[in-house]
């Protein structure tokens, strides 16, 4: 309930909660500008990043908590990443957040409220994340319960939408079998990114990798969790690697990049808290441990296999297809979090497409944010991000781009009618990377799931000739 006019909330205390979350004081940061002069969406806030936290080094926390900035933050970890003095900017605005909303403050992106809330409710009930549901429960707050409902119709028509919620199974008490790696789909390629399970799992099977899907996984928690509840964000993902440790894998892949992201944080979080006290588990869940299992983003584990590995599947070489290899934040950002050695400038995906003949082309946008969960939240900002990215490939002379993140390949393919300008129609086909490490090794339509793309990728595979 949103508090009175005539009731000044307590803010007592939310400094204290914002020095937790950060890893160290307010009082830390020098205000270089560098979380805004990084930040996609600064131009959309009210009060930007450094800004922000000038206002809470002046006391000035009800300034904070009434923003429009804490609830338009798409959680990217670039100032994260880019602060010179290890504040976690992303966390900050994850704590106001979560403080506003315990002090009854009205949240000034009211979207963004009514998402965190669906999305956490619906893995509560489910245990898996209902992404329609979840959807139409913004909609129907905000009073537009039509919203985007042609695109709705087209993603259904393409198969990337699940109109009933999937509910977790229990578990079977399956164990892990001799050199198996752990696989943790998550909530989407069980849902809208279908294809990239498809293509993943056969691709793996081609390089002699076997994966075997986790007994009882839960939904982790994705891009709602820790902006609602910080500790249902580090308890769920816990507990998924817990399971993972208890069936004896050492090595757990994870094709979702807010699922890798998550992961790995509910890791390192508990290995290194912020500010030296140790993590807490949510209220009514187990308090899991970091269990010693290695977990890595699917693209690392093809990577994994080797050149010689990849390049003997190889029969249909994607000679003179030139790529725009797009990560997006969270398979890189932050640094401390994902292990990633350059995490503006990751070259994985280049290597490995390289290594099936295709081009990849050099480029500027290959790790800025495509709007995350604002696809749902505040579409208008999701189109402006993906249009600068689809944009800069074209520039660049690609004739497509591959990403490895079911929402980031959502919001680069299904608004390309409403991003690319002029009304000229010009397509860019966007591939999950194992689509096109598939096509490369010559496996069957039903198994690379090219029909599910929104932007047709047939003209330019034909004029490669490589359907």
């Amino acid at each position: 309930m949103a508090t009175r006019a005539t009731e000044a909330p307590d803010v007592s205390g939310v400094l204290a909660e914002v020095a937790v979350a950060a890893g160290q004081e307010v009082s830390a940061c020098v205000q270089c500008k560098r979380c805004t002069s990084g930040c996609p969406l600064a131009d959309a806030t009210d009060l930007v990043p450094h800004r922000l936290m000038r206002a809470l080094q002046l006391g000035q926390v009800r300034r904070a908590l009434d923003s429009a900035t804490i609830w338009l933050c798409a959680g990217c970890q670039t100032c994260t990443t880019r602060c010179p003095e290890g504040i976690d900017l992303a966390a900050v605005m994850d704590a106001l957040r979560v403080a506003a909303t315990r002090r009854g403050i009205r949240p000034r992106v009211p979207e963004a409220a009514i998402f965190a809330r669906a999305a956490v409710g619906s893995i509560r009930r489910f245990g898996r994340l209902y992404e329609a549901g979840v959807a139409l429960a913004v909609n129907l707050g905000t009073g537009r319960p039509l919203r985007d409902a042609p695109l709705a119709w087209q993603m259904w028509r393409a198969g990337r939408l699940r109109l009933l919620p999937q509910v977790a199974p229990g578990r079977t008490g399956r164990r892990a079998a001799p050199r198996a790696i752990g696989y943790y789909p998550g909530c989407s390629l069980h849902c809208g990114a279908r294809d990239y399970d498809r293509s993943a799992r056969a691709v793996a099977g081609r390089l002699g990798l076997f994966f075997q899907e986790i007994d009882g996984w839960r939904c982790c928690g994705a891009s709602a969790a820790h902006q609602a509840d910080p500790q249902l964000a580090l308890a769920w993902p816990r507990e998924n690697l817990a399971l993972a440790a208890e069936q004896g894998y050492e090595t757990v892949t994870a094709p979702c990049a807010a699922c890798f992201s998550r992961l790995r944080h509910a890791q390192v979080t508990r290995e290194h808290p912020p500010g030296g006290a140790r993590d807490p588990a949510g209220p009514g869940e187990p308090e899991t441990a970091a269990p010693p299992v290695r977990v890595e983003h699917l693209l690392d584990t093809l990577l994994g296999a080797g050149r010689e590995a990849v390049a003997a599947g190889v029969v249909r070489p994607l000679k003179n297809l030139k790529v725009a290899c797009y990560y997006g934040c969270l398979l890189t950002r932050p640094p401390a979090v994902t292990g990633a050695d350059h995490p503006e400038n990751p070259t994985g995906m280049e290597k490995l497409l390289t290594w099936l003949g295709a081009e990849p082309v050099a480029w500027s946008y290959k790790t800025e944010c495509c709007g995350a969960s604002h696809a749902v939240v505040r579409p208008d900002l999701a189109v402006r991000l993906t249009g600068r990215i689809l944009e800069d490939a074209w520039a660049c002379g690609a004739d497509a781009v591959a990403v490895a993140c079911p929402l980031c390949h959502t919001n680069l393919d299904a608004r390309q009618d409403q991003t690319l300008p002029g009304g000229n129609h010009r397509s860019l086909p966007v591939f999950f990377f194992t689509q096109l490490v598939a096509l490369a090794f010559g496996l069957g339509e039903a198994e690379i799931g090219l029909e599910a793309l929104l932007t047709d990728p047939f003209a330019l595979l034909r004029a490669r000739g490589f359907v």
